[in-house]
């Protein structure tokens, strides 16, 4: 897999979006619904064939472990990715609740 690095601005989103497509490729995406967050939105769990979505996209950097909705259990993927300085963590950028609250 291709390594993305930035300076300055960076479209996190797109690269992300773009590293998870490659992942899935023709496989059938499989979502489970475990809650709703507080913006209304669907909180689950995704498989493309017998892979986990939501850890591999942790695993490589391209997803923050949100511990309110799935306490530890992609905590160490989050240790992994960042250790290695995948996706997110090969820049810097500011967690997404942070963000929420106005620290841009």
């Amino acid at each position: 897999m291709s390594r993305w690095r930035c300076r300055g601005a960076w479209a996190c989103g797109t690269d992300a979006t773009r590293a998870l497509e490659a992942e899935i490729g023709s496989l059938d995406v499989i979502c489970e619904e475990q809650d709703i967050d507080r913006y209304d939105r669907v909180v689950g769990i995704c498989h493309a064939g017998s892979g986990n979505l939501n850890a591999w996209m942790v695993r490589n950097g391209w997803a923050v472990a949100y511990r309110q909705y799935c306490g530890d259990l992609y905590a160490p993927g989050e240790i992994v990715a960042r250790v290695a300085r995948r996706g997110l963590w090969s820049g810097d950028f500011v967690m997404p609740w942070d963000w929420r609250k106005g620290a841009r």
